[in-house]
């Protein structure tokens, strides 16, 4: 499980690969990833409702480490990825890149997640129209530890024994 703690609060993002599948004719696979949010280790969300907090990679869409890892290498602003079921993932500096007068020692510069959950998660029917829950998990970190957390992510997406 990739593991990120927000500031010194305790409160932790996890996201961990949970399957993977390659569709006939792809060359890249399908991931499905489970997102979590703890306390002091403590789920912020009871077991059936974290079941429902699951994003899926498509066989086109990079995986969610290498997203990770092009943005903090590019420190450009505009950077997202969708995954379904409406998943949207927003990832950037927090504030721009090359001011040195901001006292920033390398690797330390700010960095922000935004995940969007637009799925109908609380819905009965997994085949309903999506609605906007209107949760947004907002994270920032430095650029080392999204780096860290990018490499125990992309070492369980590929882990899997097929």
């Amino acid at each position: 499980m990739a593991h990120i703690t927000y500031g010194k609060n305790g409160l932790d993002l996890d996201i961990t690969p949970i399957s993977r599948w390659f569709e006939s004719g792809n060359s890249e696979p399908c991931v499905e990833y489970e997102i979590g949010l703890y306390f002091k280790d403590v789920p912020l969300f009871t077991d059936e409702f974290a079941e429902k907090f699951v994003a899926l990679k498509d066989a086109q869409s990079n995986h969610l480490s290498t997203f990770i890892l092009q943005v903090l290498s590019s420190g450009t602003p505009d950077n997202w990825i969708m995954l379904e079921p409406k998943v949207s993932i927003f990832f950037a500096p927090k504030n721009a890149i090359g001011c040195a007068c901001r006292g920033e020692l390398p690797g330390q510069t700010m960095f922000c997640m935004e995940i969007k959950l637009d799925q109908n998660i609380l819905a009965d029917k997994p085949f309903t129209e999506y609605s906007d829950t209107g949760l947004i998990l907002k994270l920032d970190a430095s650029r080392d530890q999204w780096a860290e957390f990018a490499r125990h992510l992309e070492a369980e997406e590929t882990d899997f024994r097929d």
